[in-house]
């Protein structure tokens, strides 16, 4: 993974040391408090994955944004039909941040920007992971405690919770939509599924089942700041998540729903309403297609609207530089927003 950073560091500025999940971080204009864990939420394949991992339901630091003169206080109650993104940062799970400060903070901030009906974004700052510390499903655990907040807390319906997610973001979101689908008999008070999901430049296959000679993450190198990471060794980006697992979970609908090899009948069976952002220049696009055209099998094609961006890269909304390209799409997203 550290040449994999590298390169995204010389291209794009490196990468800036901001918040983790270790500490609130408070200052002028930012609106944050800490959110508890739900271990009560938590049963089936999850409670299991988390006990062999050592992890655990923890209390972790959480960020608001408001539209500018929205005049919201922080945690304010939920209108009754007032929408809301729940945003999950990029990084590979190994950097970045989810605090106002991030510029993984310039995705929600400009959906709301160019939505007429919302006015906030909520982000829980979720566990990193790193050799040894935090594998998964830590961040899965933190994710649906942010859900279980927005929801009891602040009293958010859930049909009116949009998950926003750029690459990694992308791949937990389907991950928390995963855990609340499949559990919702098993679990009492387990909130419903969200309302829609916006996946940008997910992150959808981390077994490297996609890289193969001709594939788009060889033919796509010149054009992406990504390049594709080792598939073994310290390195490997994907190992460190998997942890004690072993790279077999890896595999698994939760983490990699885009592998080639799994048995994808039913897998997004119950989903809510998805819009897919792509470039075609970035290395991830065929495991992007591939997630894409699963999502439409089960689905249906008109739950799944996908934009493909000519000549962009991995993540690009994320990009104010990026223009026109960056602002078509959020406006596209926008008018979806409206339209769910």
């Amino acid at each position: 993974m550290t040449r994999y950073l590298t390169k995204l560091g010389a291209k794009v500025g490196g990468i800036q040391n901001i918040p983790t999940h270790k500490a609130l971080e408070l200052g002028k204009g930012i609106d944050g408090l800490y959110v508890d864990g739900v271990p009560e939420l938590v049963t089936g394949e999850l409670s299991k994955w988390a006990e062999f991992a050592g992890v655990e339901a923890i209390r972790i630091p959480a960020y608001w944004m408001h539209k500018p003169a929205s005049q919201l206080v922080m945690g304010e109650k939920a209108r009754d039909d007032e929408k809301v993104i729940y945003f999950f940062h990029g990084g590979a799970y190994v950097s970045l941040s989810s605090h106002p400060s991030s510029s993984t903070s310039e995705i929600p901030r400009s959906i709301i920007a160019h939505t007429q009906s919302l006015r906030r974004s909520f982000a829980v700052e979720y566990r990193l992971t790193a050799l040894g510390e935090n594998p998964f499903p830590a961040q899965l655990l933190d994710a649906l405690a942010g859900y279980s907040y927005l929801v009891n807390t602040v009293g958010f319906r859930p049909e009116n919770i949009i998950l926003v997610g750029d690459s990694a973001g992308a791949n937990l979101a389907l991950a928390l939509t995963r855990y609340l689908i499949s559990n919702s008999q098993a679990v009492k008070d387990l909130p419903s599924p969200p309302g829609g999901m916006v996946l940008l430049s997910p992150w959808c296959d981390l077994t490297g089942s996609h890289v193969v000679p001709g594939s788009s993450y060889y033919k796509n190198i010149p054009t992406d700041f990504l390049s594709p990471p080792p598939l073994t060794g310290p390195d490997f980006a994907p190992s460190t998540l998997a942890g004690p697992h072993g790279l077999d979970i890896l595999k698994n609908e939760y983490i990699s729903p885009a592998y080639k090899n799994l048995d994808a009948t039913g897998l997004f069976k119950q989903f809510p309403p998805a819009f897919i952002s792509a470039g075609d220049a970035e290395i991830l696009l065929d495991s992007i297609v591939t997630l894409q055209e699963r999502m439409v099998a089960g689905m249906g094609k008109e739950k799944v609207e996908i934009l493909i961006t000519k000549d962009a890269f991995h993540d690009f909304v994320g990009f104010l530089w990026f223009e026109p390209q960056r602002t078509q799409v959020v406006e596209a997203i926008g008018d979806w927003i409206e339209r769910l």
